[in-house]
């Protein structure tokens, strides 16, 4: 097509000339992070000496830093220094292997991770030159920023023969830098004296412990009972770095490192939180020759069972944290201060014993347990308060104590889809229909129980047995039929003093049916359901009889106009047995009345059935086992409806 530049078509990303401050930001801005990182790069490859020379333009002498590290082949130079956010993890592990010639070394734990720390040389030099050899082949290359693109790198020169590895990065013009030659040793000297296999000079002069300034260095030492004593080197960079790499404790013995420095021992404690201040601030060199003989053979940890070693961990972990302790000082008064201030309004309504104990809780966690941050605490003070205000105190804490790991994970998905008082309320209902279907299988059996005094509390709290559409009812309970009449049919006409137990209406619309009829005109005209049971004392059998009582409830109920032939009514007659003729529902009235005869052995398997099957879920629940629900309820017969079914002829004569 004519009219396109194609040339423009096909560029590719551009870069704005400050995109490399951004993305490097201190790294190329902060001398003192620049030639950290330029000597962290040393001992990623596996330097054990630098020699830095540090920029004097008064006498033009520029910048460089050499090392004796592993150097780099041409084809890895170009893979590691063109590749922004470069992977150095993914593409060299989380190790750093020594070279050939230092085999027997341990593998080194490397600081660099996305390979930014290359670009600090631009702070000393805008371009900068590389010189790295290994493998008899020696390069040079020239890194400019880049016009179009971050950076520019051009191959100067290369050439074969040459012995041994390293790397040199040397700066093109005597630049110089706002930090002089004593302070960058001082940064250096707090960050880089852990590892006495890593020695670094800064103007051939080696960087030791000397040239750390007074205030930024301790040395104490620690007396180990029965053993002697170490020497312990505490040194305060005085600014927290961006990671803990250069900070942690280090153990020497007889000059030479055990394991890898860090803030986590050999036996897994933790002296400090990674993410705290402090960890990317200080550094503790154990000197330890009395531990000798405690230290493994591959030189990576002690012996954990060794007594020394036990005895002297414990007593520098001591004093290190006492050192810290008093360096964190500041930060904690003022955690406390802005713990106490967050639950100021809970803490008031504390008795004064209450509040002397949640505030010196305060004070020790946050001096005892220097790396649990403010918010954490006050999460936990929080509680602590709450706690100090519920009726139960502190026993909920026991309870928690008692739990075992997995029950930890039940409760915490269990807060995940429930409220406290949601589930409560759900497990207190759960609670009270399994108690109340204890009681009842208990009752039901016993024949010296009164249907009226022992069984109608009973059956007034389990109307949900007969179906979903009766869990919440208006009912009357044994109330002569005047009172039937003019509480449930809202009548003044007087009924005779036949009894009915229970006499029970729907107070709203649940499943297939609704509280009342209404007319055309949408006016409640009536009842439309209404569900009748008549409750037997224990030993007394359902027969003609029985159905006969509850048949003449509805016909009186019906001659006094109070059910219309729109109403439908369910009669159950309960009682110990059925007799065997008198087994089937009845029906009355065009179908409109169904009388149904159970069992009360029936009524309790109904109820378990309503309550889902927990009756076995649930065998373990502290509640059932203080009701001894196992030896009856929980007990099912193999055929219960089948002894319960006699011949009328040996039906009990007991008066109904």
């Amino acid at each position: 097509m004519s009219g396109v530049d194609t040339q423009s078509t096909n560029q590719g990303v551009l870069f704005d000339d400050r995109f490399l401050d951004k993305y490097a930001g201190p790294i190329i801005s902060d001398p003192a992070v620049a030639i950290v990182e330029l000597v962290a790069n040393a001992w990623d490859a596996y330097a054990t000496k630098v020699d830095i020379v540090w920029p004097k333009c008064s006498q033009s002498i520029p910048f460089s830093i050499t090392d004796n590290g592993k150097g780099m082949t041409p084809a890895q130079f170009d893979r590691r220094w063109k590749t922004l956010d470069y992977n150095r993890l993914a593409e060299e592990g989380n190790k750093s292997i020594p070279p050939a010639d230092l085999s027997g070394a341990p593998a080194r734990t490397p600081y660099g991770r996305n390979g930014k720390g290359r670009h600090a040389a631009f702070k000393f030099s805008d371009p900068y030159r590389v010189r790295t050899w290994c493998d008899g082949i020696e390069t040079v290359y020239e890194v400019r920023r880049g016009t179009t693109q971050p950076f520019d790198v051009k191959l100067i020169r290369t050439r074969d023969g040459v012995i041994g590895h390293g790397t040199e990065i040397t700066a093109t013009a005597s630049e110089g830098v706002s930090m002089d030659a004593d302070t960058a040793r001082e940064i250096i000297g707090t960050r880089f004296l852990a590892d006495p296999n890593f020695v670094v000079s800064l103007d051939g002069t080696l960087v030791t412990f000397d040239d750390i300034p007074t205030h930024s260095i301790q040395k104490v030492n620690v007396d180990v009972p029965g053993y002697g004593a170490v020497q312990i080197i505490m040194i305060d960079s005085q600014k927290a770095d961006r990671t803990t790499r250069h900070h942690g404790i280090a153990w020497r013995v007889n000059t030479r490192l055990v394991g890898t420095p860090g803030w986590i021992g050999f036996d897994h404690e933790r002296i400090l939180d990674g993410r705290s201040s402090e960890a990317k601030r200080f550094q503790f060199i154990i000197s330890a020759d009395i531990l000798e003989d405690a230290v493994q053979p591959d030189w990576t940890a002690f012996k954990p069972t060794d007594q020394a070693w036990q005895a002297t961990r414990d007593a520098v972990h001591a004093r290190i944290k006492e050192y810290l302790s008093t360096f964190s000082a500041d930060r904690r008064r003022e955690a406390k201060e802005a713990v106490k201030e967050t639950l100021v309004k809970t803490v008031r309504q504390l008795p004064p014993v209450g509040r002397e104990r949640w505030n010196q809780f305060v004070d020790e966690v946050i001096d005892n347990c220097p790396s649990i941050s403010t918010e954490e605490v006050s999460k936990v003070a929080g509680i602590l308060a709450n706690l100090e205000l519920s009726t139960s105190k502190f026993g909920l804490v026991e309870k928690l104590h008692e739990l075992e790991p997995g029950d930890l994970d039940a409760l915490y998905k269990l807060l995940d889809d429930w409220t406290l008082r949601l589930a409560k309320d759900a497990l207190d209902e759960i609670q009270t229909r399994l108690k109340l279907i204890e009681d009842l299988d208990n009752k039901l059996r016993d024949e010296t129980m009164d249907e009226v005094g022992d069984l109608q509390p009973l059956f007034e709290r389990s109307l949900w047995v007969f179906g979903p559409e009766f869990e919440s009812l208006e009912f009357t309970s044994n109330r002569g039929m005047t009172e039937v009449i003019r509480k449930i049919f809202g009548s003044n006409k007087t009924g005779s003093r036949q009894r009915p137990d229970f006499v029970m209406l729907p107070d709203g619309s649940v499943g297939l049916y609704s509280r009342d009829a209404h007319d055309l005109g949408h006016e409640v005209d009536g009842v439309s359901r209404l569900v009748v049971a008549e409750i037997k004392r224990p030993g007394v059998a359902i027969g003609s009889e029985q159905k006969d009582q509850a048949w003449r409830y509805v016909k009186e109920l019906r001659s006094k106009g109070l059910l219309t032939d729109a109403a439908k009514v369910t009669c159950y007659v309960l009682g110990s047995r059925i007799d065997a003729d008198e087994s089937a529902p009845r029906t009355e009235w065009d179908n409109r009345v169904t009388i149904i005869p159970m069992s009360y052995d029936t009524f309790v398997r109904r109820a378990e059935k309503r309550m889902l099957g927990l009756r076995d879920k649930l065998k373990a629940a502290p509640f059932l086992r203080e009701h001894d629900i196992e030896r009856t309820f929980l007990e099912t017969p193999e055929d219960p409806q089948a002894p319960l079914l006699i011949d009328p002829k040996l039906r009990s004569s007991t008066a109904v």
